[in-house]
């Protein structure tokens, strides 16, 4: 089984005490959000055309489904055009040379319980 890299580009802790990517990002409300459930993440073609979005729940989408309006972590831009794979976007969109996780989510006893590896895949909840 996989497991998480010591360190992570970008790192949340739970703000409560599941395990789960959405408790680590509470959801705003207020003029123009309604509400939504944004994006942890998204990687842009130029132009600004969303082509894969992580959800409020850290489900990785390549093709993009659904991206919202905003994300909780950022916008990251591809040069790549056409369909490349999730791999091919997240080594293009982010400058990683030591392979570190992309995101980390961690528990409050300081445990990883959801991580978004370099490749762009996830693992745990």
């Amino acid at each position: 089984m996989a497991s998480a890299t010591p360190t992570a580009m970008y790192s949340q802790n739970s703000s409560q005490s599941g395990t789960t990517v959405a408790g680590a990002f509470p959801q705003t409300t207020g003029q123009g959000v309604g509400g939504l459930n944004l994006d942890l993440l998204q990687i842009v073609q130029e132009g600004g055309n969303v082509i894969l979005n992580v959800d409020s729940n850290g489900t990785v989408h390549n093709p993009a489904v659904s991206p919202t309006n905003g994300t909780r972590i950022g916008q990251f831009l591809t040069t790549l055009t056409g369909s490349p794979s999730t791999a091919n976007l997240f080594a293009n969109a982010f400058a990683n040379l030591s392979q570190l996780d992309i995101l980390q989510v961690v528990n409050e006893g300081g445990n990883v319980h959801y991580w978004l590896d370099f490749l762009g895949v996830a693992h745990g909840s």
